[in-house]
């Protein structure tokens, strides 16, 4: 399920983004890096952010529908009873599909304030490791993660010098049953909004 979701997520948003790219006011993506923490769990990764604005009221303030896909590296060893305690795979991904109002700073490509903001809504999948001690056959808890549900997020952009860069804050909901000690993954990121061409700065 989770490698279905990806792989859809990702033909839909190369779809969209193909005309797109065309089109600087309704194309626009960024990269950086993160970290996601959940019940003894602690991962990091790359983070890619393109997303495509559908509804443009003006050059400051867009509705858009986007993804921060991250791949990466759990940061903690697991351990699993079903492989003698030797380390199971480290590989890390965080998928989410969201819809967000961004106003301000790189909510377009020709917005070029000093601040902006953005928040917004989706569906998202985690799948990972974690650290567990030697587990005995009764327990529920598992070494892998695989965390899917509701999922919020916030951030801001913001220029140094003639550089535009993004914070953001996230947290994805675990409404399935695979982790039932696991409430949800929160995460936290930093990247760089990426320009077509280098523009000078708005200051109203």
């Amino acid at each position: 399920m989770f490698k279905l979701y990806t792989w859809l997520c990702i033909a839909c948003l190369v779809c969209m983004m193909m005309p797109a790219r065309s089109q600087s006011g309704y194309f626009a993506h960024a990269i950086g890096a993160g970290v996601y923490t959940g019940k003894n769990h602690f991962a990091g990764g790359i983070i890619y952010s393109p997303r495509f604005n559908f509804g443009i009221i003006s050059k400051r303030s867009t509705f858009a529908i986007g993804t921060q896909l991250a791949l990466g590296g759990s940061l903690h060893a697991g351990y699993s009873r079903n492989s003698g305690g030797n380390s199971t795979s480290i590989f890390m991904a965080d998928v989410p599909l969201l819809l967000t109002y961004n106003y301000g700073n790189f909510a377009t490509t020709s917005a070029h304030t000093r601040l902006g903001i953005y928040t917004g809504a989706g569906y998202g999948f985690h799948n990972a490791t974690r650290h567990v001690e030697y587990l005995d056959e009764e327990e529920s808890a598992t070494d892998q993660v695989h965390v899917s549900g509701l999922v919020l997020t916030t951030g801001c952009r913001f220029m140094i010098g003639h550089t535009s860069l993004g914070l953001h804050f996230t947290y994805l909901f675990n409404n399935n049953a695979f982790n039932p000690d696991i409430s949800g993954i929160g995460s936290a990121g930093l990247s760089y909004n990426i320009h077509p061409g280098k523009r000078a700065l708005e200051h109203n």
